[in-house]
């Protein structure tokens, strides 16, 4: 038939277009690659999504822990002291009843909250310490420092505490002299706590020694998901001075 038509031009199949092919091969390639992407990319998201709200959902209970590691034996120990002094120094008494009623509706109504007034938490540290003083011993020197004019910024809940706990259940021997100190400062939107007390030959650990350890652990997981590399906590318990020191400082900004 080519012949009939075109006698002086034999036929010659076209040759294939490599170029053309690999190209077109390369768009599918592509394709794929995108509709890969966007499906790996939602599946990231989602997964990023669920891990968010499940380390929420962590902090928040384990806030409520800190919340109800608090409340009963704290509060009962510190109304026996209280009902004590009633019978020497009605004055005094009267003044702790209002330190322990201030610490209730913040422990119940503050810690509810993602965040509270740094003015409200350092409220809550001197009012917790001024009632621990009630159970110490003249053997214990307790030293309080908390810096008088800070910046009223937001800050996690019940976050320092811990650390203070941790001074007064495992610093104080009921024989030998104790120490116990706290420091609290800020610089601009930094703000630092720092804690010594002396340490003690251990003891078998009771529940209460044990919920201390837990809380700490919590409370730097704590660290961890709401700040971040914001914060930085060091503690020293190999020094010279047989001292067990907490250092944390925290960028609030």
């Amino acid at each position: 038939m080519h012949n009939s038509f075109r006698p002086e031009k034999p036929y010659l199949p076209k040759p294939r277009n490599f170029s053309y092919d690999l190209f077109t091969i390369l768009l599918i390639l592509f394709g794929l690659g995108i509709s890969t992407s966007v499906v790996v990319i939602e599946k990231w998201q989602i997964d990023a999504g669920l891990r968010r709200q499940m380390e929420q959902e962590k902090v928040t209970s384990e806030l409520s822990y800190l919340k109800a590691q608090i409340n009963p034996h704290f509060f009962f120990n510190t109304l026996n002291n209280i009902y004590s002094l009633t019978n020497i120094d009605v004055e005094r008494a009267q003044k702790a009843i209002l330190k322990l009623s201030r610490m209730m509706r913040y422990v119940l109504y503050e810690t509810d909250k993602d965040t509270t007034y740094l003015s409200k938490e350092l409220d809550f540290i001197r009012d917790y310490v001024e009632l621990m003083r009630l159970r110490l011993s003249d053997k214990v020197k307790l030293n309080l420092e908390i810096q008088e004019k800070t910046e009223d910024i937001p800050i996690a809940p019940m976050l320092l505490l811990p650390f203070i706990e941790n001074c007064f259940k495992h610093g104080v021997s009921a024989k030998l002299e104790s120490k116990i100190e706290i420091f609290v400062s800020q610089k601009g939107k930094v703000l630092e706590l720092k804690t010594v007390n002396l340490k003690f030959p251990a003891n078998p650990k009771s529940k209460e020694e044990l919920g201390s350890g837990i809380g700490l652990t919590n409370t730097r997981r704590r660290l961890d998901l709401i700040y971040g590399n914001k914060c930085k906590l060091t503690i020293d318990e190999d020094n010279p001075e047989n001292e067990y020191r907490t250092q944390l400082k925290i960028d609030l900004a």
